[in-house]
């Protein structure tokens, strides 16, 4: 699913990787870890073919076949919670009934908070409802940058029972947390401080 080799990455004139070697399969779970500034949301920009300016070999899933969430959460403020996850599921041809859209806006326990237009939800609303795009995801690679931070225990128990049913089907998931995770399948972890 992800396999890269030696991948050296510089940012602001800084080398946050050398020669990283990384490899993660199908139905695999991996957290990486390390202090801020080391390049754990990088190594994910470019997972997400977000970024080509790297030194080394990536090979990775389509574009099409990868779900990126990352620190901006790819919201329009004018439009509900509805209606951006269904904007959402456009872009990737996917048609969703009503139904499955609150259903899925619901399990992030977002009530009727989900009609209203974005701009007016706080920041812990706002995330939900961009996470809510996870129930309804059907790409095999999940990227999450920090996805479990700032959110209340619903939320993340909502969020670690989603991560572990798509690794547990046979989804790939490589996340960055300052936190432990714990997921009812086993995580990797990997220390980019250490690396």
């Amino acid at each position: 699913m992800i396999d890269l080799r030696q991948i050296t990455l510089h940012r602001g004139g800084r080398t946050l990787l050398s020669a990283f070697d990384l490899n993660v399969d199908p139905g695999e779970a991996v957290q990486l870890v390390g202090p801020n500034g080391v390049g754990k949301s990088s190594l994910l920009r470019l997972c997400a073919g977000l970024l080509n300016e790297f030194e080394g070999k990536a090979s990775l899933p389509a574009v099409s076949d990868t779900l990126y969430f990352g620190h901006k959460y790819g919201l329009h403020g004018v439009l509900s919670g509805v209606e951006n996850l269904r904007y959402h599921c456009g872009l990737r041809d996917q048609r969703p009934t009503e139904g499955e859209l609150i259903d899925a806006l619901s399990r992030f326990q977002l009530g009727a908070s989900m009609l209203s237009r974005v701009a007016n939800l706080s920041e812990g609303q706002r995330k939900r409802v961009a996470l809510s795009k996870l129930v309804l995801a059907n790409e095999s690679l999940w990227l999450l940058d920090e996805a479990f931070s700032s959110l209340d225990t619903e939320g993340l128990s909502t969020l670690t029972a989603l991560c572990a049913a798509h690794v547990a089907n046979g989804g790939t998931l490589l996340f960055t947390s300052h936190q432990p995770i714990l997921l009812s399948v086993p995580v990797r972890v990997i220390d980019l401080g250490a690396a």
